[in-house]
């Protein structure tokens, strides 16, 4: 038998998933869930181990990691096609979680293709 807590993320994920590429994912996961499961932020974290936020910025950031392999787009448009605000946020967000630039992650992946 399903937890409620395991419904309700599974929910989370799928609208995340839906609505990854929006710049406001977060809000466009509360429209829906927000009425029914108020709690649902603290019952993700719990179940997750990530805030719904956190969560939504490593999903992009994977993403994003895929599309630099791509080197035909540039860093704005994947920024923009991760859902991000622009190619600054891009570039702090994926040197804080990688440690790298994605400008350097691209010329690193590109040198093992």
């Amino acid at each position: 038998m399903e937890h409620k807590n395991e419904a309700l993320t599974k929910k989370v994920l799928l609208l995340i998933e839906e609505n990854l590429q929006h710049p406001h994912c977060l809000a466009k996961v509360e429209d829906v869930i927000l009425n029914n499961e108020p709690n649902y932020y603290e019952l993700f974290t719990e179940e997750m181990g990530l805030t719904p936020d956190a969560y939504i910025i490593k999903q992009r950031l994977k993403h994003a990691e895929k599309l630099l392999e791509q080197k035909e787009l540039s860093l704005k448009d994947i920024s923009k096609a991760i859902g991000l605000n622009g190619y600054f946020e891009f570039t702090q967000l994926f040197k804080h979680f990688n440690g790298m630039s994605p400008a350097s992650y691209r010329n690193q992946i590109l040198k093992t293709i």
